[in-house]
């Protein structure tokens, strides 16, 4: 069985939302399974003292307009979100009680949670959104209310948090692909190059 693509994903992440339809069509071409690991970006730029946002403000300004530019091109549906950015650990806390019973409903969940946030603009704090999410990914809804006082699913979450800092993440998407490392969703192609003629990078 070959390893999966490790996906370390934030929620709040435009170009993690832009990634996944074709980060799940090289997988399923290369037969690989994804590990998806929902992460706080913001916590691992804490630790390893990055905070790019909004510096430079033509940066900031570049970005916005990249990434709709972006979803125009691949045909993926983007509303901006009316609060951002904002902490979805909500969401990331009913992604790894899922996860703990079933990846692929967890996975379903996540994918939903995206859509939500960068495909409608809704806000994924709001409870009733993260209902929704859950009832179009086929998962009980009382799943993700009842992981804000799942212990466990908080210690799986802290846990992918500082396992993205020992794998040397600092942006969302972040994929690993045995040991090699890929970043942003402009890279995914890469990955297809590199799963089709086995070629590691120099170094």
């Amino acid at each position: 069985m070959p390893e999966p693509i490790i996906f370390y994903a934030e929620f709040v992440s435009p170009n993690t939302y832009l990634a996944i339809r074709d980060l799940t069509r090289v997988a399923e071409k290369h037969g690989r399974e994804i590990e998806w690991r929902a992460f706080a970006l913001m916590r691992v730029w804490d630790a390893i003292d990055y905070h790019p946002l909004g510096k430079p403000r033509e940066k900031a300004r570049y970005i916005l307009r990249d990434f709709q530019r972006s979803a125009v091109i691949e045909g993926q549906p983007l509303a901006m979100p009316g609060k951002f950015p904002l902490d979805a650990e909500a969401a990331r806390l009913g992604f790894w009680r899922l996860a703990a019973r079933d990846r692929k409903s967890a996975n379903a969940f996540a994918s939903e949670v995206f859509n939500a946030y960068w495909g409608r603009g809704e806000t994924i704090t709001e409870p009733a959104v993260l209902k929704a999410c859950a009832e179009a990914a086929g998962v009980d809804p009382a799943e993700i209310a009842a992981a804000a006082e799942d212990a466990e699913a908080r210690k799986a979450m802290d846990q992918a948090t500082r396992q993205a800092v020992a794998d040397g993440v600092f942006g969302s998407p972040h994929m690993i692909v045995e040991g090699e490392p890929f970043w942003g969703h402009d890279r995914v192609e890469h990955i297809d190059w590199w799963l089709t003629h086995g070629v590691r990078a120099p170094g």
